[in-house]
């Protein structure tokens, strides 16, 4: 399991990035039914179906949060002053939509603010691992065009994948961001959709406020 800076000084909360072999010893892990939206939702107690949303926050204690990647970016925020958390699953389709400005909208929406927010990125794919075509890249702004590099082969593009997470956080307000570097495409520890899409596992992130 890793962790990062940020989130282990927060003495209020628990949590961790599992890799392919860990991720069975989470805790009572709750669940979503990822469909790669920008929809959040705020929970007070455990679900009894997996709700179909990419990101959930709570500020009630003992209630794991977590998420399911196997190349997507797992995303874990906390405030530190209004003791808020939540988890996020960003693949590049929920984050193009908005499922992190979404999320920390919410967690204002509940007392929050983006002053006090530490964000920690787990282990998803890399820039040299994620290759994209014409039709995808077409998709973004111009603005936005220093986040892919083109390849020798026409039509071809490597998405900084980690960057443009990392550009979204701040663009919400978050300035306390840390990362696990680590791709999950090459590093065999972990489960990735690239490396092998008939592979169903998916590895672990969660975050929890002690009770």
């Amino acid at each position: 399991m890793q962790q990062t800076h940020g989130l282990i000084d927060l003495d209020f909360i628990e949590h961790g990035f599992y890799d392919a072999t860990d991720s069975d010893t989470a805790q009572n892990p709750i669940l979503m039914t990822q469909v790669h939206s920008a929809d959040a939702l705020v929970i007070t107690q455990q679900p009894e179906l997996p709700p179909e949303v990419d990101a959930l926050i709570t500020k009630t204690p003992g209630l794991n949060l977590t998420v399911k990647t196997a190349d997507c970016a797992p995303i874990l925020i906390a405030d530190a002053k209004a003791r808020i958390i939540a988890a996020i699953h960003a693949g590049w389709k929920g984050a193009f939509q908005g499922i992190i400005e979404t999320t920390i909208l919410k967690m204002i929406e509940l007392g929050g603010n983006p002053d006090y927010m530490v964000a920690g990125i787990g282990p998803h794919l890399h820039k040299k691992s994620f290759e994209i075509d014409e039709k995808m890249y077409a998709l973004f702004p111009k603005t936005e065009a220093h986040f892919f590099t083109p390849k020798e082969k026409d039509g071809l593009y490597d998405f900084d994948f980690h960057a443009y997470i990392v550009h979204r956080l701040q663009r919400a307000g978050i300035t306390h961001i840390d990362s696990v570097l680590i791709d999950t495409y090459t590093n065999s520890k972990y489960n990735s959709y690239r490396r092998n899409p008939k592979n169903p596992a998916r590895q672990f992130s969660s975050i929890m406020i002690k009770k």
